[in-house]
């Protein structure tokens, strides 16, 4: 069995064909659409998240609709990158009133400046919903990817020499 550590595989509709031919990519499409699974149960928003996280829960579904990629696989995807959004808006609501730094008292009573705490956990939700987003792909490179293959599609469709051939292989 070959188990890839390296990058995870882009989606078979994202490729170009230059690591697998258009049989395999196609073979390979097939398939990923068979594991899709359903998408019933995507716009029922999670009711622990919070107020906030709820309200980013609806906007992503809202804006990843019209892609047509989210099924009931992606929810715990969805739901912990709404949780990291609200998150971050909570961590800059703290610096915003208290400041980045804080004067700290050591056990010497002397005073110190020092990075408010929330500063640190800000960045590790900001890199968890770096690691999510690019799951659902909101990069904008991601999306930039997505339409170029859209459109690369459509004109392929539209080409009647690419449907001859097509129709032929």
């Amino acid at each position: 069995m070959n188990y890839n550590v390296g990058r995870p595989k882009k989606p078979a509709s994202l490729k170009q064909g230059r690591s697998e031919t258009k049989k395999q990519l196609k073979i390979r499409e097939e398939q990923e659409q068979r594991l899709m699974g359903n998408t019933d149960m995507v716009k029922n928003v999670p009711e622990y998240l919070d107020p906030l996280a709820k309200a980013y829960y609806k906007y992503l579904i809202t804006e990843l609709e019209i892609s047509g990629i989210l099924t009931n696989l992606d929810i715990p995807v969805l739901e912990q990158t709404a949780d990291a959004l609200s998150k971050i808006r909570q961590c800059d609501d703290i610096l915003n009133i208290e400041g980045i730094l804080i004067e700290q008292i050591d056990r010497y009573g002397n005073a110190q400046t020092k990075e408010h705490p929330t500063v640190k956990t800000k960045m590790q939700y900001m890199n968890l919903f770096k690691a999510l987003s690019g799951q659902l792909g909101l990069s904008p490179a991601s999306r930039a990817q997505l339409a170029g293959m859209q459109i690369q599609a459509k004109e392929e469709e539209q080409d009647p020499l690419l449907q001859l051939l097509k129709a032929h292989s």
